[in-house]
């Protein structure tokens, strides 16, 4: 019913230990998928079955070819930092894996959510034909360009300590 796309291993990771402890209370099982570990056991995982698939695109497109991992029932499908996953080479990985969510053929009907630090053109690219009509497609851009900058409403402080300290 879910899918969480996140550029590295480690985000992947963090948001499913995220998604374990929400869903627990609702008895949801996620799994989590991503490189550099061995696919067997994941693939076990995946087989066993899931209300969300959480994991890096490579790994996520390795799965879908073999026929392990299908979207046919996937309800929401979500990007987290979409602008890493440009800068990272998965542009084509990304767009594979949202045209196969929905099942082959048919218009997608659910939720799209696509989280991104900067708006590059890629980024504006994929939401606008990932997601569902601009009537129906909400943006909040809080940078602009597609350069970093800070939020003028942050106030950074430096707060000198002792080394010894510094944990508490």
């Amino acid at each position: 019913r879910v899918l969480v796309l996140a550029p590295t291993r480690e985000l992947a990771k963090q948001v499913h230990a995220d998604f374990e402890l929400v869903g627990r209370a609702e008895g949801l099982k996620a799994v989590c998928v991503y490189g550099g570990s061995p696919m067997p056991p994941q693939e076990s995982e995946l087989r066993r079955g899931c209300d969300a698939v959480i994991g890096t695109p490579g790994r996520v497109k390795d799965f879908i070819t073999r026929g392990t991992l299908t979207l046919d029932n996937v309800l929401f499908r979500c990007l987290d930092e979409a602008d890493e996953m440009l800068k990272m080479g998965f542009v084509e990985d990304v767009e594979m894996i949202l045209g196969c969510a929905g099942g082959e053929g048919t218009a997608y009907e659910g939720q799209t959510l696509l989280f991104s630090a900067t708006v590059p053109p890629w980024v504006r690219d994929v939401a606008r034909r990932f997601q569902r009509g601009p009537e129906k497609t909400t943006s909040v851009d809080l940078v602009g360009t597609d350069k970093m900058k800070a939020s003028a409403d942050v106030r950074h402080l430096a707060l000198p300590c002792h080394w010894q300290s510094r944990a508490q």
